[in-house]
């Protein structure tokens, strides 16, 4: 393999990226990249991690490039990039024993690495996996092994659980589930044996941590469905996981913080919600051991913190089974409801002293755990949980032992002590939730109530009045339980009491208490999203921006300030979320304001820039700079140009690669409303087509909004353009070959045939399709199907000229696209502009006398129509009609530790008037269609829909 001087150097290299000397770790990254595409790179990578004889940290900081390489190269293929075929066989052989046999930091990295390499190449194209891990388990004595094997296994199996169904799926599942069944089986009860029959003390912990993947297997393999083996052995899995549940030993047992026991423990418990919620006839003879061993283990349980994640597994496991029919259901007995009352929900809710300590000296992890939807594994959130479940079975008298607790509580806040009685208080407002909230979504708030708990009562007597007390920093907790109260309820409360509470509401923002701040924030944030049903059917935010516009602007000095200052939480990313959403809500009536914070916020980014750690915040700034921009640069583009372009130019200029898709896409914004544009953009073009900067993933889209800004302006960029439309095209080649980014590459082309002229790219049109089409043949991407057939509908639509080219390419390929390929795309969820655009090139590709002979072609693409346009019932519910405003999804956590940033797209990079997309030129979707359709389709579906009783909607409509 690598020669001992290869291994040197690269040795070198990689300690010079940890050395700690900026210019040096930059060059040795420059040198590095420019190897990684290089032909045997990652072998001598390996080798080098392989090797003893090189220094520990040139092996740990190799372990962390070659996983980093891995995610960046594995998935690009073609020239400029991408592993070579021999090269990624001999990684697959090797990865495996190799880290069987390295040091943990390095074994922990190379995992991550073939867990990369298993999402896209398990089990079709990596067959040899599955039976080396086999046989690492069937034959080897050492536990080492057989732990990090077994960790293997889960880590590959782990894909199972983040698909939708499919029959690939279920294919990959099955042949997973053959191969390793039996193998699975005899691990688990040979460690859950040794385990249970007294094993000594120093040899528990490997034994546990094999467990603990062991149980991760289980889940992953009984995911997707119930395996015939699994079912058929049910009997040996769940004698073991109820005999573990019982199990003690200090050995394992967590030491302040969660130890392998409880772990474990907690493994089982997901184990068991995943058989309650999704094979409940199985578990069924299950049930009532499960449950009683379960509640045994949580009544067990002191208040210590190492076992919060067991309880709230524990919790979840008797909501699931609570929440469920079953013919014997421990749970209708009103004694057995009011024993987990008062034995579960209630020793959960209130505060700890901990859990106040949390809240002065981490609040943001406080917020995290008590704000977000998402996190699941707190006590108090698993309890409010088990509340609702137990109120689907008995809802009446569930709530009936709750409020006389709350009841209990009230009287016991008004004899105790401040600290106390303010615990007693924010227990009654979580209990008050918990109580009244059958259904909610982490966007839309509240859903569904329950009918027995006056929600408006609660608001008037306990949450008004603390709200509007004096003076803030009085009572914290309480306060930003109450302001949770407000978030919770944002669409129950009437517009009228929250308009006169709004005023006490924002001038929290100003408290002391950093989750005080936040809540207020998180608040606004969340009321500003709420939306009401016109009488006209149509949905329009509940609140009118000019009443709410005085107290709002208000609050984003404070904010800027607190952020600024890196008061309470560094990098508050709710409270510049709040910013963002406040100008995106105010739109005109912000505007003044708004142009006077892009000063502080260019402040803001520059300060940033030196260390920009957290990318969920970093979005939020963007997003709020654009919010303002997108508002302000219609009308003062100069100003606004003036006070960002000096920012910018610094970040492109520092290279911070963080900030880089988010400066591309404000800058394409920047330069679509810019009446004189300046010469930082002629100067910029070349740069932007720079490879380096189409190799970061993160960048593409964003260099992409920013060519359709030159795109739109080809008239002062013509010549730069046309010079250029090579490169751009082997740009659009290079993202296209990369299984990650290769729906980006369409969405360049649609910029291109949507805002350029033919004759720009006519010449290159019959190369262009011809990758496509081989890209479309080894795709496995059915949203990459979808937007190639977008994309070639956009194309047609725009230049029906276009048409001739397919069949030039091979005879018949148009009309096998279209019976083929075009149909199952028509039929998935198409956004307005996307369907006006299918709409439109089906009625030109009709055009076509050839193609208007072809019956079962014309049939295949009528049902399509019949969808397209809504004309059958069931269709009119499914279509996916996009506002202007965007999805609200956020950045993903931990793009920090990798060396790419992840991409985000920002909400308010678009002019107004954007939302028509793609089809400008065709305001209203069904004339346009019965104009264009009439002529060439009305003769020829009129006895089709005769024998074909789907397409006489369409005839009909035709008429």
């Amino acid at each position: 393999m690598a020669n001992a001087a290869q291994m040197a150097q690269l040795a070198q290299l990689l300690t010079q990226t940890v050395a700690g000397n900026m210019e040096a770790m930059r060059s040795a990254e420059q040198q590095l990249r420019a190897a990684e595409v290089q032909p045997g790179f990652g072998l001598v990578l390996l080798e080098l991690l392989r090797s003893g004889s090189v220094d520990t940290s040139a092996r740990q900081a190799g372990a962390i490039y070659f996983k980093n390489y891995i995610k960046r190269q594995w998935c690009v293929e073609g020239a400029g990039g991408g592993i070579s075929s021999s090269d990624r066989q001999a990684i697959k052989q090797h990865i495996l024993s190799l880290m069987l046999q390295a040091p943990k930091q390095v074994q922990v990295q190379l995992s991550a690495g073939l867990e990369e390499i298993s999402i896209t190449d398990y089990p079709a194209e990596w067959q040899s996996l599955l039976p080396e891990m086999v046989q690492h388990l069937k034959t080897s004595q050492d536990m080492s092994i057989l732990k990090g094997t077994m960790q293997t296994a889960h880590t590959v199996f782990l894909k199972f659980r983040a698909q939708a169904r499919s029959e690939d799926l279920l294919r990959e599942v099955k042949y997973t589930v053959t191969g390793f069944q039996e193998t699975h089986l005899a691990v688990f009860t040979a460690t859950c044996t040794r385990v249970l029959g007294g094993l000594p003390a120093d040899q528990l912990v490997t034994h546990f941590e094999l467990l603990l993947a062991t149980i991760g297997a289980f889940f992953s393999l009984n995911v997707i469905d119930l395996p015939e083996f699994f079912e058929d052995h049910r009997e040996e899995y769940f004698r073991g996981f109820l005999e573990l549940l019982k199990f003690q030993h200090e050995a394992v047992a967590g030491q302040g913080q969660q130890g392998l026991l409880e772990q474990v423990k907690g493994a089982i418990c997901e184990c068991f919600v995943l058989y309650a919620e999704k094979y409940q006839e199985e578990f069924m003879p299950f049930l009532l051991p499960c449950v009683k061993e379960v509640w045994t283990l949580l009544v067990g349980l002191d208040q210590q913190e190492k076992n919060d994640q067991l309880v709230a597994k524990g919790i979840h496991f008797l909501s699931s089974t609570a929440a469920t029919q079953w013919p014997q259901s421990p749970f209708e007995d009103p004694n057995v409801l009011s024993g987990i009352c008062e034995k579960v929900v209630f020793p959960n809710v209130l505060l700890r002293d901990s859990d106040v300590e949390l809240f002065e000296e981490n609040p943001l992890e406080y917020v995290r755990r008590d704000m977000e939807a998402a996190d699941q594994e707190t006590r108090r959130r698993s309890s409010m949980d088990l509340v609702k479940a137990m109120g689907k079975v008995n809802e009446a008298k569930v709530t009936e032992i709750l409020i006389g607790y709350v009841k209990a509580l009230m009287e016991k806040a008004s004899q105790a002590a401040a600290g106390q009685a303010e615990r007693y208080k924010d227990a009654c407002i979580f209990l008050c939730i918990a109580m009244a909230v059958r259904e909610q979504t982490h966007r839309e708030g509240v859903t569904a109530t329950n009918q027995n708990v006056n929600v408006l009562d609660f608001f008037s007597s306990l949450v008004v009045p603390e709200l509007t007390s004096e003076p803030l920093a009085q009572r914290p907790v309480l306060r930003a339980s109450c302001l949770k109260f407000v978030t919770v309820f944002r669409n129950q409360l009437p517009r009228e009491q929250i308009s006169q509470l709004l005023p006490a509401i924002c001038k929290h923002i100003t408290a002391e208490s950093a989750v005080v701040h936040t809540y207020a924030a998180i608040c606004i944030e969340k009321l500003l999203r709420v939306k009401d049903k016109t009488p006209q059917g149509q949905v329009a935010p509940r609140y009118d921006p000019m009443s709410m516009k005085g107290p709002l602007l208000q609050m984003v000095q404070p904010i800027l300030q607190i952020i600024a200052a890196s008061k309470g939480i560094p990098m508050n990313e709710y409270l510049m979320r709040t910013v963002a959403r406040i100008f995106a809500f105010l739109k005109q009536q912000g505007a003044e304001t708004g142009l006077a914070m892009l000063g502080p916020l260019s402040a803001i980014l520059i300060a940033m820039a030196a260390n920009p750690s957290n990318p969920v915040f970093n979005h939020n700034l963007f997003e709020a700079v654009a919010s303002i921009v997108k508002v302000c640069v219609p009308t003062q583009p100069d100003t606004v140009e003036s006070a960002l372009l000096p920012v910018f130019g610094q970040i492109l200029e520092r290279n911070v690669v963080d900030f880089l898709p988010y400066t591309f896409q404000i800058m394409g914004l920047l330069l679509d409303a810019s009446p004189n544009v300046k010469p930082l953009y002629t100067e910029l073009f070349a740069r932007l087509l720079t490879p380096e900067l189409w190799r970061a993933q993160a960048n593409v889209p964003g260099l992409i909004r920013l060519l359709r800004a030159y795109f739109t302006k080809h008239a002062g960029f013509g010549e730069l353009l046309r010079s250029n439309m090579q490169a751009i095209l082997e740009r659009f080649q290079f993202v296209l070959m990369n299984r990650k980014t290769e729906e980006a590459a369409l969405d360049l082309l649609n910029a291109m045939y949507q805002y350029l002229p033919i004759e720009f790219y006519q010449q290159f049109l019959k190369t262009l399709m011809t990758v496509l089409l081989t890209r479309l043949q080894s795709s496995k991407s059915p949203k990459f199907k979808r937007d190639f057939v977008v994309s070639c509908s956009l194309c047609i639509h725009k230049n029906q000229s276009v048409i001739a080219l397919f069949d030039s390419i091979q005879a018949g390929l148009l009309s096998n696209l279209l019976l083929n390929v075009w149909p199952p795309v028509l039929k998935m969820p198409l956004r307005t502009d996307e369907r006006k655009v299918c709409v439109m090139a089906l009625a030109k590709l009709f055009s076509v006398e050839e193609l208007r002979q072809n019956t079962q072609l014309v049939g295949a693409c009528s049902l399509s129509l019949v969808h397209l346009l809504g004309l059958a019932s069931c269709c009119k519910s499914k279509q996916n009609l996009n506002g202007d405003e965007g999805s609200d999804e956020e950045l993903e956590n931990g793009a920090g530790q990798e060396y790419e940033v992840s991409f985000n797209k920002l909400q308010n990079t678009d002019l107004p008037g954007a939302a028509a997309g793609m089809a400008p030129d065709v305001p209203d979707l069904l004339c346009a269609a019965k104009a264009s359709l009439k002529p060439v389709l009305g003769p020829v579906v009129l006895p089709l829909a005769q024998a074909t009783a789907e397409l006489q909607p369409l005839a009909a409509f035709l008429q």
